[in-house]
């Protein structure tokens, strides 16, 4: 097999979540529904035209792995993905970004310390588990962030609407381009909400 055009082929163990697991209790669902949302995006590289993964390599996916034009005729689980669509490598030191991606944990009201004053008033109508919008901390990077002077643990301000959630070693994050980054703050102090 080899790859062209800058593609990446990738085998899966599994292309789809189907059990869920609630209070203890594992549940079988309908992958079907919110298929995309299930489908499983880390996946192991068997065969790519670029330079900065290899076949072995553990990667992290767009959902378009588990899409129909881009699965594989194939003994195995296999498809292909276009050069944007591998985000990450999963490494022994931890997740490794590509290209101009980042990975972006939700910050939470109760988080940003937005939910209660110091006397004890309600400041939000939001519950406090409420994810706020285009407010987040920055998880994993790309050599361009860093070089630009971002640190993991920033906290930044992003666009609206690009957060692609994503289940990232048991942990929702959010997927954006560097684009969609605006700028950090040093506290959530600065924040009016």
């Amino acid at each position: 097999m080899k790859a062209y055009n800058k593609r990446t082929i990738v085998k899966l163990e599994k292309r789809m979540n189907d059990t869920i697991e609630i209070g203890g209790r594992k549940l079988v669902l309908d992958p079907v529904f919110r298929q995309y949302w299930n489908t499983i995006q880390l996946a192991q590289v068997v065969e790519c035209d670029r330079n900065d993964i290899i076949p072995g390599n553990v990667v992290y996916v767009h959902h378009f792995v588990n899409a129909p034009e881009q699965k594989l005729p194939t003994k195995e689980l296999m498809s292909y993905l276009e050069y944007n669509q591998v985000y990450a490598i999963q490494t022994n030191q931890g997740v490794e970004m590509l290209t101009s991606f980042v990975l972006v944990e939700p910050v939470t009201y109760e988080q940003a310390g937005l939910v209660k004053s110091s006397s004890g008033l309600r400041l939000s109508t939001h519950s406090p588990k409420d994810k706020i919008e285009k407010i987040g901390i920055l998880k994993h990077m790309n050599q361009d962030l860093k070089e630009f002077g971002y640190k993991e643990g920033d906290i930044i301000l992003f666009n609206k609407n690009c957060e692609y959630e994503m289940l990232i070693d048991g942990e929702v994050l959010y997927r954006m381009e560097n684009r969609d980054v605006i700028t950090s703050i040093d506290s959530f102090d600065q924040l009016k909400i």
